[in-house]
Order: C-alpha cells, then structure tokens, then sequence
C-alpha cells in the first residue's frame, strides 16, 4: 500500500483543519497545558517517560519549563528507549510498581499514554501516590476503554496494531506496546486514586483530533469520523463516555 506524499496528506490536513476546527487543541497539548499549571519551578516525574517527555511542537514549553527552575526527573521500564532522549532529565530505569524514589519526592507525577499497558495499574496507583507530596497532583493521560478503537484492539492480535500505527504513524515496532486496559474508565481510575490516598480533582474523558491516514480514500474517512466524533461530543457531551477516545485526568495526593 503507497501513501503516495505524505507531506501532502499533511498538507492537505491542516488545511481542513483551519477550516473546520480552527480552535481544535488535542489530547496531548491539553495534558501539556495541565502540566505547565502545576510544573513550574517544581521537581516533577514523568512516570513512564519512555524516549520523549515533549512532542516536538511544544518545545517551547519545555524550554520555558527549564527557565523556570523546574528539575524533570523520568523513569520507564523500557531500558532501550531511555538512551534515545534528548532533554536534560534525570532518567532511570524502573517500573511504575515500584518506583525507586523515596517518600513525597515530587510536587508533580505525569503519566503520559502509560495506564492502557499497566498490568497491575493498583500497585502503580499507590506508588504514584506515595512518591508525591501531600497536596500534590498527578496528572494521567491515558486511553478511554470504552471508545470503539480499544474495544477493537482488544479482539485483534498485537501485530495487527503494530502494523496499523507503523502505516498511520511510522513507528517502529519496539514502541508499540501491548495493552490491556485494566484501569482505563473514569469510574475505575478514580475508584483506584480514592482507596490509595488521591482525590479527583479535574478531568474527564476528551476528544482528539482527527486521524491523519495517508492513503487515498481512507484520508477522508479517518478525517470525516474524527470531525464527526467531535461534533457529536460537543452537541452531546454524555456521548463524549464512548465518543471521545482519550481520558485526561487530575488527582491529588491527600
């Protein structure tokens, strides 16, 4: 299958993009708005950091972040990924079950598109807690379970998804991990913070941007059911439980 340009499809995106969702802002520049509200001039984690804590578009940010005197520290139990980092975090190989921080580290833990792959997301929870001061936040942004693209993982093999976001995303193989969903509600992320020492504080599940799929035909029908999706969530927001694909969430440690 040829994607012909992809430069083009990109190309092509942003244009429908201006036209019909100017103000559009995604998952993953909301988790970052979130985090600059708490980071700052803080030591903060990133809890499962794997190969980059910032997209490239929001370098800025990151660099402001740094100005502001805030200490990035990072761990991830993928050892291969760690070495390919290009900030200036502290980093360290370690799973989120037991983290090797001492008591009240931070003032902020992140968790970026890391709770769709925990197996034991309790252990995690607790940890996270434990490691964060008293009145401090932990932020997750991670997979809504009851959104049709994970509800269609779960019935298809593992090299199947690594194709797909090898076509839609040239990605490589080695980071696509395995998902299991087993704290991906609302309800069920909250229900865990709550008997561990956390309390909800804000968030939800959320909308995302529509797909970009080069490759003819199928551009405009990734592109249509995104648009779609987000309409339906904006004119229904109780649809937005299996409409919106992301959950981005704030807790804070008790």
């Amino acid at each position: 299958m040829s994607t012909g340009d992809p430069d083009a499809y990109w190309r092509r995106y942003w244009r429908l993009m201006d036209r019909f969702e100017p103000d559009a802002r995604g998952p993953e520049d909301q988790f970052i708005d979130r985090l600059l509200k708490w980071a700052p001039g803080e030591r903060w984690l990133d809890a499962g950091c794997g190969r980059r804590t910032f997209p490239p578009w929001r370098s800025e940010s990151e660099n402001d972040l740094v100005a502001s005197g805030a200490g990035l520290f990072g761990c991830d139990a993928d050892l291969q990924a760690l070495p390919d980092r290009e900030d200036a975090a502290l980093v360290c190989g370690a799973n989120l079950e037991s983290l090797p921080f001492a008591d009240q580290s931070f003032a902020l833990v992140a968790s970026n598109m890391v709770f769709e792959h925990l197996a034991d997301p309790g252990s995690c929870i607790a940890e996270l807690v434990r490691v964060t001061r008293p009145g401090g936040r932990i932020l997750i942004h991670t997979v809504n379970a009851r959104h049709y693209v994970p509800l269609l993982t779960r019935i298809t093999p593992h090299r199947f998804h690594v194709w797909i976001v090898s076509c839609i995303e040239e990605r490589a193989a080695e980071g696509v991990y395995p998902t299991v969903y087993r704290a991906n509600t609302a309800e069920r992320l909250s229900d865990l913070f709550e008997s561990r020492g956390g309390s909800y504080v804000w968030g939800g599940p959320v909308t995302a941007l529509p797909t970009c799929v080069p490759y003819p035909g199928l551009f405009g029908l990734g592109f249509g059911i995104g648009l779609l999706e987000r309409r339906l969530v904006r004119a229904w927001p109780a649809s937005a439980r299996v409409l919106a694909p992301n959950l981005l969430m704030e807790f804070r440690r008790v």
